[in-house]
């Protein structure tokens, strides 16, 4: 009898252990719920400033409640150095910071983008900041690295240390050209002088008061470009460029189809040791889609729609969450509204509409409950 009761209570406790193990939705990536969803709000100050409201369902909220409420923890905020203040290019140290406080208030995790520019740099521009013209190579790096060094304790004096930093927006090309442009039109790729800067960035964060411990992303712009990414990395590592993620884009007519994101993140994820954000994507919804020519692949996954944005998202979560190196993907301009007065123009990439209405893909990364 005593046996019998024993083999009951064990098979009892096996049931329940399966039932248990039966209930959770394990994922590749060892939990769907730790995935990072986070999206670029670096617009989000200027739109509200602007009279811009957002609402769901109708009912009007603050914008980081709603992406709050569909899952978006971490907010990606780009800085430039000195900005005109016109239009986008609104994002300088105080911006940053009062825009920084509000997403904290929300609970959200603070990811600072440094363009080192006073405008746009991405792989086809990286202007240097005028404060910088005229200097040496090695007061550049000085430059650089004190002008790093400031933003971070400056932030953390507001309240708002980041908890991640980008050094260099998309640099798979250069970043402050033309010093550190990578291609020069002499055949050799200017290594040397870019990891140079990328480690000046890098010791700028190290060095603050509090930035010891923050860890660093190098961003390019090669989601679906295995070759490049192999070459980029593999030359920033090899000089001492030392960082904990890698950052990728991945926007399907510049960067190909979901089987080279695939490739890409196979290859990064069996040859090196970092891990992977998708840090930029973003899907059309307003009927408008890029034309095929020499800088855009004729790839169109899904129509250009708010079904097809939603399924695109839906997909490419997905896709990611095969691999456990891959951590977590960002929105980018998911806040975009088309306010005439902001000077800011209108994307039909946004996850709302012209007049503020949140569209299905807000919701299309939210974990299940």
């Amino acid at each position: 009898m005593k046996i019998m009761k024993t083999i009951f209570f064990l098979l009892t406790l096996f049931l329940f252990a399966g039932c248990q193990n039966n209930d959770q939705k394990p994922s590749s990536n060892g939990s769907a719920n730790d995935f990072i969803i986070g999206g670029d709000f670096s617009i989000m100050k200027k739109m509200e400033d602007e009279g811009g409201v957002y609402k769901i369902a109708g009912v009007e909220k603050e914008g980081f409640q709603i992406f709050k409420e569909n899952g978006y923890t971490w907010a990606r905020l780009r800085i430039f150095h000195t900005p005109n203040l016109e239009g986008p290019v609104c994002n300088n140290l105080e911006y940053t910071i009062e825009l920084a406080q509000k997403a904290k208030q929300f609970g959200f995790k603070v990811f600072l983008n440094f363009h080192y520019s006073d405008t746009w740099a991405d792989p086809g521009k990286q202007y240097k900041p005028a404060a910088w013209e005229g200097v040496s190579f090695e007061i550049l790096n000085d430059s650089l690295y004190n002008y790093t060094k400031k933003v971070i304790n400056a932030m953390d004096r507001a309240g708002v240390l980041p908890e991640l930093v980008q050094v260099g927006n998309e640099i798979n090309n250069g970043m402050v050209w033309p010093d550190g442009k990578l291609w020069t039109g002499s055949g050799t790729a200017n290594w040397d002088k870019l990891a140079s800067l990328v480690k000046s960035g890098i010791k700028g964060v190290k060095d603050a008061d509090n930035g010891a411990s923050i860890p660093i992303m190098i961003h390019a712009a090669t989601g679906g470009d295995m070759e490049t990414s192999n070459t980029f990395y593999t030359n920033m590592i090899a000089r001492g460029v030392e960082f904990e993620q890698i950052g990728l884009s991945y926007y399907p007519w510049w960067h190909g189809t979901f089987d080279d994101l695939r490739n890409n993140l196979t290859f990064l994820s069996d040859n090196f040791d970092q891990d992977i954000i998708l840090v930029e994507t973003a899907y059309y919804a307003n009927g408008w889609y890029p034309e095929p020519g020499q800088w855009v692949f004729d790839f169109k996954p899904y129509p250009p729609t708010q079904q097809g944005q939603y399924n695109f998202l839906v997909e490419l979560k997905n896709i990611l969450l095969e691999y456990p190196k891959v951590k977590g993907v960002y929105y980018w301009k998911p806040d975009g509204l088309d306010i005439p007065s902001s000077d800011v123009y209108y994307i039909g990439r946004s996850l709302f509409d012209k007049q503020g209405n949140a569209l299905r893909g807000i919701t299309a990364w939210k974990p299940e409950e």
